[in-house]
């Protein structure tokens, strides 16, 4: 139960760092917070296994939700799907991302 939770609070830290990111950070900046975010991510993990897990779970919702709120096209049934479908494939680039700075936090925390 406590897995769970630590996994359900990684996905609303993911959501919180992309909404607030969104609004108060521009430009390229974003990458910076969320490396950071990434490295505590991984750090915070208990071992390298949960560290995948995690770094998967916040890189994926992180851009999940980050390309949703900029989203500012048609509002039509097609247009609206191929959208999601891009944001759902395209957020697992993302999650690879977020996995490598995972594994980094992970190996600081071991030194």
């Amino acid at each position: 139960m406590e897995r769970l939770v630590k996994k359900l609070l990684i996905t609303l830290l993911a959501v919180v760092v992309s909404i607030l990111s969104y609004y108060f950070v521009t430009g390229w900046y974003n990458v910076i917070t969320w490396a950071i975010a990434a490295l505590v991510v991984g750090y915070m993990s208990e071992n390298r296994r949960n560290s995948i897990i995690n770094g998967f779970l916040f890189g994926y919702f992180l851009f999940l939700v980050y390309i949703l709120l900029g989203y500012n096209g048609k509002i039509d049934t097609s247009s609206m799907v191929k959208f999601i479908l891009f944001d759902v494939f395209f957020s697992l680039i993302g999650s690879v991302a977020c996995i490598v700075g995972a594994i980094v936090g992970n190996l600081f925390k071991r030194k």
